[in-house]
């Protein structure tokens, strides 16, 4: 089984993406288990063991101004501050336990397009997709881009230029467009709700979908604009954002798609990609609620059970 996975994808994590555990949030929608659990569950059904998981370093300073401004960082090294950016009903004040998790998360979304860079087998991070951050601002609970960061880090230690990052999240990856508005070398595809910034970009495309929106009518609109893509942007690596938030049972979300629609998304993504054989890293993106472990869960166990 090891050999098995070992051929299949890689998949990052370690013991501080739970670290935020002990802050308080005020709607307590995000399960901050969430990753743990999808890590237990891997284990108890035997597809992994504790040894097989990656470990992503610490996202340095110098890593996060690559892409965010100097002012903005020292800002997040105030607790208090972060706590009232996150809305969080407690912090610590002496504590820097939760920029901490976003450092931790970040360095493992690094390590994630590092490896599939260096191996061309896909990686999963079980966190990430903090797509709302931009360069001086936090937004919708992201402090920092790991996205952005991950790219730009790429870009100066794997001499690559084209990225493709398909963002499947609920919400609109707002942030990472903002970042690369002026980058035509960065493909932003998004399939979300509401929009909440229409930026004119070269190697763009941005669908909005209406609320309640079925598995079908879903997948179609998937199916009929994603390989197009390709006929226009020849990326070098690509960032999925499997945001679980579409799931009918999210807290938050309010598409509709039943968990098999969901892993039929994940799927097609998933096939189109390495169908291309390009190197593809996969974040987590948003999930809210007890049951969006599962979502991500899903998808992690067919790459390693069926493969590509």
């Amino acid at each position: 089984m090891r050999w098995f996975f070992r051929r299949r994808c890689r998949v990052v994590y370690r013991s501080e993406y739970i670290a935020s555990v002990h802050a308080q949030d005020s709607h307590r929608a995000f399960d901050v288990m969430k990753f743990k659990k999808i890590r237990d569950q891997l284990i108890a059904d035997k597809l992994m063991k504790h040894g097989d998981f990656l470990k992503g370093e610490r996202a340095s300073d110098e890593e996060i101004l690559l892409v965010h401004e100097k002012k903005y960082l020292e800002t997040l090294k105030s607790p208090m501050h972060v706590g009232q950016l996150l809305m969080l009903d407690y912090i610590n004040p002496w504590d820097d336990y939760v920029f901490e998790y976003f450092r931790y998360i970040t360095g493992g979304t690094i390590l994630a397009v590092e490896y599939t860079l260096d191996h061309n087998i896909p990686v999963f991070n079980l966190g990430g997709g903090y797509h709302h951050a931009q360069p001086a601002r936090a937004e919708g609970f992201c402090l920092i881009n790991d996205i952005a960061i991950a790219i730009e880090k790429a870009r100066k230690t794997k001499s690559i230029r084209k990225v493709l990052v398909v963002d499947l999240d609920y919400h609109q990856g707002n942030g990472t467009l903002m970042i690369y508005q002026n980058d035509p070398d960065v493909f932003t595809f998004s399939i979300h709700a509401a929009t909440w910034e229409a930026i004119e970009k070269e190697n763009n495309l941005d669908i909005e979908l209406p609320l309640h929106v079925s598995d079908a009518e879903y997948l179609t609109a998937l199916q009929d604009a994603f390989p197009a893509v390709f006929s226009s942007f020849q990326p070098e690596l690509v960032i999925y954002v499997a945001g679980s938030d579409p799931y009918i049972k999210d807290a938050l979300g309010e598409f509709d798609l039943t968990e098999e629609g969901m892993l039929k998304r994940d799927q097609f993504v998933f096939n189109e990609v390495r169908h291309r054989k390009l190197p593809l890293a996969i974040v987590a993106g948003g999930g809210y609620g007890k049951e969006s472990w599962k979502i991500y869960y899903n998808f992690i166990r067919w790459v390693l059970e069926k493969g590509y």
